[in-house]
């Protein structure tokens, strides 16, 4: 279950980190990719099956679509009324695949269906659209991805937010690599194999390991604009692995599943 929660819950862990553009052109289309992902990620997250507002397919699809046209006529949304947008379809998306789900003649409204499958996709572009027309910034992200989780209201999350918060604050502490871009990207992709070598079991070794990380990948952000066009999935398939060492400690027990998670 952690395995699939991790994703969406440890967007509150990243509460009040301040994050900094390194190079203002390239700082400025990380941000907009960045509103970008958030928005589509959230509003394509696993759908809901609970109670639903709607006793057939049909009105289903007339809400979804009136919700749609209502969206078009929105522009340049503050960052806390497209919160509140990205609210309000969550809430909607939610009600309508509970229909869909309880309903029993499927081949009746296979027509239906299709259609709010069309329409979530539009939805999407839609959201993509208000979140790039208007310019945003990282803490904006963040805000984005804190107010939309439906994990914000989770306690037992929130206590794990304030316990591991002196931790992560410290890491800002940690000075970057001096080097140039190739040897930062040389340093980062040793660092994660003799990871992957050494193995990541126990709560020791995976602090460790994050403070190093979270260190190698400030200093590759230092050179981001020169490494634009570089092949780094080396490094993103490498700190897949690590992660995924991680939960396998856990799976294990030798490291704690909220551990793991925080």
């Amino acid at each position: 279950m952690f395995k699939g929660l991790f994703n969406e819950k440890i967007e509150l862990i990243i509460k009040g980190v301040k994050c900094k553009s390194y190079s203002k052109t390239h700082g400025q289309c990380v941000k907009l990719l960045a509103v970008c992902l958030a928005i589509v990620t959230l509003a394509s997250c696993g759908e809901k099956t609970g109670n639903s507002m709607f006793q057939a397919v049909k009105n289903a699809a007339d809400a979804y679509r009136s919700y749609l046209s209502e969206v078009r006529k929105e522009e340049n949304l503050p960052t806390e009324r497209l919160i509140e947008k990205i609210n309000d379809w969550q809430s909607l998306r939610d009600s309508v695949s509970a229909c869909i789900a309880k309903d029993t003649a499927n081949c009746i409204h296979a027509n239906y269906e299709s259609e709010i499958r069309g329409l979530h996709d539009s939805l999407r572009i839609e959201f993509t659209r208000l979140a790039l027309e208007k310019s945003r910034t990282f803490a904006d992200v963040l805000l984005i991805k804190e107010k939309t989780s439906q994990y914000r209201q989770d306690t037992e999350l929130a206590q794990a937010v304030t316990d591991a918060e002196p931790f992560f604050r410290s890491l800002d502490s940690v000075a970057p690599c001096h080097g140039n871009a190739k040897q930062t990207v040389s340093i980062y992709q040793s660092f994660l194999a003799n990871t992957l070598k050494s193995g990541i079991d126990s709560k020791d070794k995976m602090l460790a390991f994050i403070q190093e990380e979270d260190r190698m990948f400030r200093s590759f952000l230092s050179h981001l604009p020169e490494l634009a066009d570089a092949d780094l999935s080396a490094i993103t398939n490498e700190t897949e692995k690590c992660c995924l060492s991680v939960f396998q400690s856990a799976e294990g027990g030798k490291i704690s599943y909220r551990d793991a998670l925080v």
